[in-house]
């Protein structure tokens, strides 16, 4: 599976063994760091002298190669547009937020247009109560915001009851501003939306879901 593919398979990419040894290799570059920190001041006047400050430029040199390889191969995980503009989604969605709701709409019925509570194919409205996507579909969610900076997050359950659930992807959402993101719903099933950025008294009631269907 290709870094993009593993994006598209619904969970970011990123998969625990990767993650797993990227944590390892910082905690052990930032133990030794603080070891020559800690010993560095303690014995300031050979600090100089030391063989090892022969080399200072050398392990300046390492690390920072070890920080841009890294920087390299986590920059494909990342599920902007801007990033794989070789990827052509299935289906655009239109997500306004403002408080303390969320409106989709199928593009191209923008969800900030005046008729979009009335339209069919946006939610919430009187017809619709949760909207559809196709599993497997990849999908491109286009965020602003009428009001206020709020925060799209994506939730998907992890068991029955939905008493656990775990992020898929989050995007910032800006009043008079759109951002992007894409994501593939690999798995079918009902996917929470919410607000991960306080804003205001009725934050925690900005919950919106989205049916992943199987056909």
């Amino acid at each position: 599976m290709t870094p993009i593919d593993a994006i598209l398979a619904g969970d970011v990419g990123m998969n625990a063994i990767y993650l797993a040894f990227i944590f390892a290799i910082a905690v052990v570059i930032t133990v030794v760091a603080f070891v020559f920190i800690y010993w560095s001041t303690k014995r300031p006047e050979e600090a100089d002298s030391h063989a090892l400050a022969k080399y200072e430029k050398h392990w300046v040199i390492i690390i920072v190669v070890i920080f841009i390889a890294f920087s390299i191969s986590t920059a494909p995980f990342i599920p902007y547009p801007y990033l794989h503009t070789n990827v052509h989604p299935n289906l655009t969605v239109d997500v306004t937020a403002q408080q303390f709701a969320w409106t989709l709409c199928m593009a191209p019925n923008w969800a900030n247009s005046s008729s979009s509570l009335n339209n069919l194919s946006c939610f919430p409205n009187k017809i619709v109560s949760t909207i559809q996507i196709p599993s497997g579909d990849t999908v491109l969610f286009n965020v602003t915001s009428l009001d206020v900076n709020h925060d799209f997050g994506v939730y998907q359950c992890t068991d029955a009851s939905c008493s656990t659930a775990e992020i898929k992807a989050q995007v910032q959402v800006m009043p008079g501003f759109y951002n992007s993101i894409l994501i593939t719903f690999s798995t079918p099933g009902i996917y929470y939306i919410r607000c991960l950025e306080f804003c205001g008294f009725g934050h925690y009631t900005m919950i919106s879901s989205m049916n992943i269907t199987s056909t």
